[in-house]
């Protein structure tokens, strides 16, 4: 392999890497300026919309939860560096990388489910109006 054909690959990998990062943050984490980042700031941020009834029930639900996905949560990101070292490798590997990848994938797959589901119970968990008020929050509905 040439030279440039493996900095053609490594900045290949990068980009697919960085794309896959935006893209599954984006799904979990809404974009907003000056609020917490993060699940914790996600459930914060869900949570401040709510009425204090509703608000307790869907902070219950999530804590109860937090057992299941918390572990995924801390195993996706001890995941991370795995992605690094393998670009950074010498010699350079694109079947280390690409399993590196993989494995952050299957990592983020798993805590995603994980959390998903808990917020699927904790918004079944309130009242109608609850979930009205956490539809309107979302930013596509926001004014």
């Amino acid at each position: 392999m040439t030279s440039s054909s493996a900095k053609l690959i490594l900045k290949a990998a990068l980009g697919a890497s960085l794309a896959l990062n935006l893209v599954f943050g984006a799904l979990l984490f809404w974009p907003d300026a000056g609020r917490p980042h993060g699940v914790r700031g996600l459930q914060a941020r869900m949570e401040r919309v709510l009425g204090p009834e509703d608000r307790a029930t869907f902070h219950r639900v999530m804590e109860e939860s937090r057992p299941r996905w918390e572990p995924l949560r801390r195993d996706m990101w001890q995941a991370r560096p795995q992605v690094g070292r393998a670009i950074g490798a010498e010699p350079f590997s694109e079947e280390a990388l690409r399993a590196a990848m993989a494995e952050g994938r299957h990592r983020w797959a798993a805590f995603s489910e994980a959390y998903e589901d808990s917020l699927a119970r904790a918004t079944a968990a309130i009242s109608p109006e609850g979930r009205r008020r956490l539809l309107a929050d979302m930013p596509e509905n926001r004014e």
